[in-house]
């Protein structure tokens, strides 16, 4: 009998900056609200289930409008009982924070907002990083 084979392939349309900032997920929040005009507000955790017994959760703040979504993700995943357990994306394992910009607007301009992004002044370090070089990116989908 033959078998057939689902096969998806998962378009990564957004714009994906890493980020080393050695404060709390929600001071990094407050500064890019206060610099960048965005309300990012805290959402759920983001749960990563792998067996009945392990599984991660991730911080995450949302800013959401009609045109455009940016999400501040931190990279540290924990576990249930809130120790450090591992990285959402582990060859970026060097930065503290994502931000995934998903942006429908043609004004929009990648390099000042990397540049304002900079220029908070405990952000270390912002890199731009291409998706599709990722092999962990399958984990950016939820």
């Amino acid at each position: 009998m033959a078998k057939n084979k689902l096969q998806v392939t998962y378009d990564f349309d957004f714009l994906l900056l890493a980020v080393n900032a050695s404060v709390k997920p929600y001071k990094l929040a407050w500064s890019l609200n206060k610099e960048l005009g965005l309300n990012l507000m805290k959402s759920e955790n983001i749960e990563i289930g792998f067996t009945q017994t392990k599984s991660l959760s991730i911080q995450n703040f949302a800013h959401i409008t009609d045109f455009q979504t940016v999400r501040l993700i931190r990279n540290k995943a924990e576990d249930v009982n809130g120790s450090f357990s591992g990285f959402l994306l582990p060859e970026l394992k060097n930065f503290d924070y994502l931000i995934l910009l998903e942006n429908e607007s043609i004004t929009f301009n990648e390099n000042v907002f990397i540049s304002e992004i900079k220029q908070i002044p405990f952000v270390q370090f912002v890199s731009k990083i291409n998706t599709q070089s990722l092999k962990s990116k399958d984990n950016l989908i939820f």
